[in-house]
């Protein structure tokens, strides 16, 4: 138990200290098309979940503080220190139907705070770039705008064993990050969302699901 404690404490450390060495040297190039308010529901894909955590950074100081629903096993435990680590909050949800009680009492808890909530599309399992309803269940609930971010890189590696194709982006990097405000969305009238901020620019998306 305790070699696995502390190879999870390495780890945790490991991730945090390539963040702040990406926050040093990665360039962002922001694409906003939104008006933020003073509290909304971020979307994003997966894949993009490392490097969300400098993006949802940036936005908390743009809107309320941005808390970050990730899954309840033992997965979330390194999702949540790097969250925690970037000024983040993250809201442990456990998958399937047992999500439904965690998910009230979150919605409740954002009318009492005004916070801002995120969430991966097509997470925890995929399939890649298949956007689950999570994301406008909680815009249509709390009548909130649902922001789409979309993210590409001009250097990265992409881990394809994995069903995400998750990325690490490589130091001195340059981030496009594109959001996109598509106003408040019903869980049953999903928008069509680009998959990166490159299809975005050209005005290609992707079909409907």
């Amino acid at each position: 138990m305790r070699m696995k404690k502390a190879g999870q404490w390495m780890l945790q450390h490991i991730f945090t200290g390539y963040l702040l060495l990406l926050k040093k040297t990665v360039t962002i190039q922001w694409q906003e098309d939104t008006q933020y308010g003073a509290s909304q529901i971020f979307g994003f894909w997966h894949e993009d979940s490392f490097f969300m955590n400098l993006v949802l950074e940036t936005l908390a100081h743009k809107t309320n503080p941005v808390d970050v629903i990730v899954t309840a096993d033992t997965r979330g435990n390194y999702i949540e220190h790097m969250i925690g680590r970037c000024g983040g909050s993250a809201l442990r949800v456990p998958d399937g139907l047992r999500a439904f009680r965690e998910l009230k009492k979150i919605l409740q808890d954002s009318y009492e705070k005004t916070r801002s909530l995120a969430v991966a599309l097509d997470g925890p399992l995929g399939p890649r770039h298949e956007p689950k309803k999570l994301a406008f269940y909680l815009s249509e609930q709390a009548e909130e705008e649902f922001v789409g971010i979309s993210v590409s890189y001009s250097s990265c590696i992409r881990l394809s064993h994995r069903w995400d194709k998750y990325v690490i982006p490589l130091p001195f990097t340059t981030v496009k990050v594109h959001v996109q405000d598509y106003g408040i969305v019903k869980k049953n009238q999903i928008p069509v969302l680009p998959v990166d901020a490159k299809q975005q620019e050209c005005g290609i998306l992707v079909k409907e699901f």
